[in-house]
């Protein structure tokens, strides 16, 4: 956020007002100088703010222009003049070629000392400046946890970018949802910032994804993140950072099992009682069965390996790229069979909701036995 000659005028400590009102209030100021010379553009330049009392301000139309005039020229953002100390005022035609070249002339009451108005630009530019670092930082590290998430970044090299972000390990991988995304984002960011607690965050569709230390910090953290309507699941903890796409299935797997209509589910708890993963066998198959029933049928039935194709390509993070490599095909063999699995069985693996249901799927399915833990991949035609 750019500290403007608006912002100025909004403050009320400096009781400034302008005397071309509506001109240059966009106009970036980035500090904040007295100069009682005449000719001020040969000592100050882009974004200063003049302050004088007006012992320089030339006495005619036509030489106050001139002064004007080359103030403009080198860019300073305004002038603020003390109107009661000023022995000569603009005058009206000044103040109205002032206005014609989009120059902004300013009025601070006599009361204002110069030295409180410049601490105040002083201070309110350093906030836009340190506001500006952190959204700089906000988006970096989106970035960086969305190309965690794709598994592409080798342990070593994951470690060395999330070290200047201040995310120790063991870290886990939280997702939050509601209606409302941005909002809860901004929820999540300043829960995080109250407790000085260094995180990656980003949103992705529905959900809000974040990186962070485990410990104490997070938990009260995410309790703070978890009210109303907004549920969050978490992974287990890990220690390496390549591991970010397997947290991330496990976040989301438990948000999924959090029966709560708000509350933090962690990746293990209250499995025997879980909607998606129970321990009877019988109801794994069961769940299994209700998302890969029709995909199954079609594989018997045609001798394709469609329910091989599509536990690969979500057990590498849906990368078209890995799950082609591991299945022996092409790019756009495996993007035909992908779209001919979500019409078989009725869902959009572009859907984080979808991709979540079908992978908890492919657990219960190795779960009750239906599927063996390491299946290797078939290249049968799907």
């Amino acid at each position: 956020m750019t500290f403007t000659v608006r912002s100025l005028l909004d403050l009320p400590a400096v009781r400034t007002r302008s005397l071309t009102p509506g001109v240059g209030e966009d106009r970036a100021i980035t500090w904040a100088h007295v100069c009682e010379l005449p000719d001020p553009w040969r000592w100050l330049g882009d974004g200063a703010l003049v302050m004088t009392t007006g012992i320089g301000v030339p006495r005619t139309t036509d030489e106050q222009c001139g002064y004007l005039r080359g103030m403009q020229a080198v860019g300073i953002a305004a002038v603020a003049v003390d109107e009661q100390m000023m022995s000569a005022p603009f005058t009206e035609p000044a103040l109205a070629y002032a206005s014609h070249i989009g120059f902004p002339v300013l009025s601070t009451e006599h009361e204002v000392p110069y030295v409180a108005l410049a601490m105040a630009v002083a201070e309110a530019v350093q906030r836009s400046r340190d506001k500006l670092v952190q959204e700089t930082e906000q988006r970096y590290g989106a970035l960086l946890l969305a190309e965690l998430c794709t598994g592409s970044l080798p342990a070593d090299t994951a470690a060395r970018l999330v070290e200047p972000h201040g995310v120790r390990r063991p870290a886990l991988v939280a997702v939050a949802q509601n209606r409302d995304p941005e909002a809860l984002h901004l929820h999540v960011r300043a829960a995080f910032a109250q407790r000085l607690l260094p995180s990656l965050t980003r949103v992705e569709g529905d959900q809000v994804l974040m990186l962070a230390e485990a410990g104490d910090a997070l938990e009260a953290a995410l309790e703070a993140v978890a009210t109303g309507t907004t549920r969050v699941g978490t992974s287990a903890p890990f220690d390496e950072f390549d591991e970010v796409p397997n947290a991330l299935l496990q976040a989301r797997s438990a948000l999924i099992r959090n029966h709560l209509a708000s509350g933090v589910l962690h990746f293990g708890e209250h499995e025997t009682t879980s909607l998606f993963l129970p321990s009877s066998a019988e109801q794994l198959r069961r769940i299994a069965n209700q998302v890969l029933g029709p995909l199954r049928t079609y594989d018997e039935q045609r001798g394709t390996s469609l329910t091989q194709t599509l536990r690969v390509f979500l057990e590498e993070n849906r990368s078209w790229v890995r799950a082609a490599e591991r299945l022996f095909v092409h790019r756009q063999t495996l993007i035909a069979r992908i779209s001919r699995i979500e019409k078989i069985i009725d869902r959009d693996l572009s859907s984080i909701e979808d991709t979540a249901e079908c992978w908890l799927a492919v657990q219960a399915a190795i779960g009750c036995g239906d599927l063996e833990p390491d299946d290797a991949a078939a290249p049968a035609e799907g």
